[in-house]
């Protein structure tokens, strides 16, 4: 067996922490740069008139819808009348027809004579 004198002791020294001479504060960098009130101005008034045209353009397309539907109603009426139109130049043309003025003069009583009619061309 070893003498205890023979074996070192070896003393366990805490580990030093290494200590800057000087004691530096890390300074935060602000995360946002505040604004001026000329920039805050800027923004608002730039804000506002982007706000107006969007409202603007919305507005225009509405009243563009509008007056799209009310062409669309008109040219309807358009059609219809025209229709109607032809309609009633055909019933014209029917009820003036040379077959029917003669039938209903007969069922009057009237004859008409050959040699009194002329045809007059504008």
């Amino acid at each position: 067996m070893m003498p205890q004198d023979a074996v070192r002791k070896i003393a366990i020294q805490p580990e030093k922490k290494s200590v800057p001479i000087h004691n530096p504060q890390i300074e935060k960098k602000p995360s946002h740069v505040p604004l001026s009130r000329f920039e805050g101005t800027v923004l608002a008034v730039t804000s506002l008139v982007i706000m107006f045209l969007m409202v603007s353009v919305v507005s225009a397309k509405i009243a563009l819808s509008k007056a799209q539907y009310d062409l669309q109603t008109v040219n309807q009426r358009i059609t219809s009348v025209q229709n109607k139109n032809v309609d009633k130049k055909q019933e014209v043309s029917e009820l003036s027809s040379r077959s029917r003025l003669m039938d209903v003069a007969k069922k009057v009583g009237l004859t008409m004579n050959e040699q009194n009619i002329r045809n007059v061309n504008k």
